[in-house]
């Protein structure tokens, strides 16, 4: 069943971790409810998904579990496929469509995570963040330790992923010949804007591809230190090779190296365990914003289809709202505020490094 499943899977062009990630869940559910597929029930797939909420899953993510189920449930009930005729004759059972619409999950917002989850970092938290990534590279310079390597990597990868809200996945494709000239802001130099080969595909589509215009001037700045000075002296092995954030043996850093290097300097500096490597994503949108560019501008940034999902990573800090409020009021505010914020920050740990 699962062979000839991933086979239609494959016909209908769904990537490979996409089928793998279908085949696990139907591994999970079988081991979960002590049952074959042929034998499964409404009530075991209820305790299943029971059982993933009570584990902390969000909606949207059970939602996902849900389909997987849906999907391999849909193609041994079809007659076209005659699992049906099979099962009936060597166990005399029939496979049965278990999840039904009153014990799916409904999509009912455009946003399900955790209010607290995915959201832009506070000044505050921005500041303990990078604080800490510059005070681990300069520990492990002084006591000449191998770490010291890696916290420089993570210092300019984090600051990348703030200057061009990119997605874990996205920063890990990333190579040297990315980086394009921008002829309308020369300043720059050949870090005018970054293309991105590998963003977030549509569902059984390829990898889709955007180009990303450099909005910060710092974030140019990491660029060219980066490339074109610490790369190669930190990571030797990744001399001849074109990824632009390599481990020490010069491959490619994955996603889930990403996830750790992240949590790992979350919970130094203190900050809520529930924070990750996307929150840089949501800040260099919120940070677009406040900055008074058009939603629709924004939007072509971020390679969102639609614009009320850039909406759902856009929360205005109150610095602004209140700058906004005092100026619509005809009260002077002092900009000397903005080297406080997300693009000041950044910029004055851009100078450091």
């Amino acid at each position: 069943m699962l062979a000839e499943f991933d086979r239609q899977q494959a016909a209908r062009g769904l990537a490979v971790d996409t089928r793998r990630g279908r085949e696990r869940l139907v591994r999970q559910l079988h081991a979960f409810a002590g049952a074959w597929p042929w034998e499964w029930t409404p009530a075991h797939f209820d305790a299943w998904s029971a059982a993933h909420l009570r584990d902390g899953r969000t909606k949207a993510t059970l939602r996902g579990y849900q389909n997987a189920i849906v999907a391999f449930c849909d193609f041994i009930a079809d007659p076209r496929y005659r699992w049906g005729e099979v099962c009936a004759k060597l166990f005399g059972a029939i496979p049965a469509r278990v999840v039904h619409e009153l014990n799916r999950v409904k999509h009912k917002g455009d946003y399900e995570g955790r209010p607290d989850g995915n959201r832009p970092l506070t000044r505050a938290e921005q500041d303990r963040f990078f604080k800490v990534l510059d005070e681990r590279a300069r520990a492990a310079r002084r006591l000449h330790r191998k770490g010291a390597v890696a916290a420089h990597r993570d210092a300019a990868m984090f600051l990348h992923m703030l200057g061009w809200g990119t997605r874990r996945t996205e920063t890990s494709g990333l190579d040297i010949d990315d980086f394009r000239r921008n002829n309308r802001l020369p300043a720059f130099g050949r870090y005018g804007a970054l293309v991105v080969r590998n963003a977030k595909s549509f569902r059984g589509g390829p990898p889709r591809r955007r180009t990303v215009l450099t909005a910060f001037p710092w974030a140019a700045k990491i660029a060219r230190h980066w490339i074109e000075t610490s790369r190669v002296t930190c990571y030797p092995a990744a001399d001849g090779v074109k990824v632009l954030f390599p481990t020490e043996r010069g491959r490619r850093i994955s996603p889930r190296q990403i996830d750790d290097r992240f949590a790992a300097i979350r919970d130094e500096a203190g900050l809520p365990g529930y924070l990750n490597p996307h929150c840089l994503r949501h800040t260099y949108a919120t940070t677009l914003i406040e900055m008074g560019w058009p939603m629709a501008l924004v939007q072509d940034q971020m390679g969102h289809t639609h614009v009320a999902t850039t909406a759902v990573y856009t929360a205005l800090s109150d610095d602004f709202k209140d700058r906004v409020l005092y100026r619509s009021l005809g009260i002077d505010w002092d900009d000397d505020d903005l080297k406080h914020s997300a693009l000041g920050q950044a910029d004055g740990q851009a100078g450091a490094w």
